[in-house]
């Protein structure tokens, strides 16, 4: 019965999903937003993490509605300009100084607005369309042990695919396995130095009350002092997704909210004297877990 339900969605896999996109998008126009976005939610729900086609190349591709995203703020950026450029013409004789603040904010919001879009759209393009270019295949290449020798992108995804299928535990969309961390971008487990977790709640005050969001993040530090920052949807999934990391490295730093800050800021002495002592640690926690294997073995 399952069998039957994913044959019956095949249709939207890559690249038939991103055909219908286009097809609704040509038809419907700005209508068919909430229509493309209904079809994300099923081919997600079906396929949430990607097995079918692969952990990292369906990571790369879901930066696909980004290109959405591009085209709005493109959109918006164009009749901003418009506007400007159409004020700016006006005759200025009986013009106020609210007048000229007004024009200034249009005009810096349409140009930031346009450099979004043309930023947002080619990196959706870039990671969606061409994988090995992505932000995702350039953060595992960062980790291996020579990096200008790294093999495809094929391969190289299939090392973090391998490692999750036979190992991989999911929590949110972050998955954990044996070797490989796999958000936002991928971590290799042995190089991880630093846990965070990040729940901070913001309040901003509007016309009609105030608003309330909330920030939830993983970040993971690394051997080379580069932070991996990960959003999560869920508190729970974050609190569990620290734990089994701290389970897999417990000799790597905790902590919360804003001390990754102050972790980062380590000059190179501390951080040379920090991975002396963290490598101190797993050797001891090495040589323990020996003694008792061979205790075990003897009884």
């Amino acid at each position: 019965m399952e069998q039957e339900k994913k044959n019956g969605l095949r249709f939207l896999r890559w690249p038939w999903n991103v055909v219908i996109y286009i097809l609704a998008a040509i038809s419907l126009r700005l209508f068919c937003i909430p229509v493309i976005l209904i079809l994300m939610g099923i081919q997600k729900k079906n396929n949430p993490h990607g097995a079918a086609e692969g952990y990292c190349l369906s990571r790369t591709r879901k930066h696909l509605p980004g290109v959405l995203l591009a085209l709005l703020f493109l959109f918006i950026g164009v009749a901003l300009g418009t506007l400007f450029f159409f004020e700016i013409r006006q005759p200025k004789d009986d013009w106020e100084a609210m007048d000229y603040v007004t024009l200034i904010i249009s005009g810096v919001a349409a140009a930031g607005l346009t450099l979004a879009g043309f930023y947002e759209g080619f990196v959706s393009v870039r990671d969606t369309f061409f994988p090995a270019k992505s932000g995702l295949a350039k953060s595992i290449r960062r980790q291996l042990p020579f990096p200008n020798e790294a093999p495809p992108v094929r391969e190289l995804f299939a090392m973090v695919d391998n490692d999750l299928k036979e190992n991989g535990e999911w929590f949110d969309a972050v998955g954990i396995g044996k070797e490989w961390v796999l958000g936002d971008s991928a971590s290799r487990i042995d190089r991880i130095r630093a846990i965070f977790t990040v729940d901070k709640i913001h309040q901003h005050r509007t016309q009609t009350g105030v608003r309330t969001s909330r920030t939830l993040q993983l970040v993971l530090v690394d051997d080379r002092w580069k932070a991996a920052i990960t959003t999560f949807h869920k508190p729970g999934e974050l609190q569990a997704a620290a734990d089994c990391l701290g389970f897999r490295v417990p000799s790597a730093f905790r902590g919360i909210n804003s001390d990754y800050i102050d972790f980062l800021a380590k000059d190179d002495v501390e951080r040379e004297t920090y991975e002396r002592e963290f490598r101190q640690r797993e050797a001891a926690r090495a040589t323990r877990q020996a003694l008792q294997e061979a205790t075990w073995q003897t009884k």
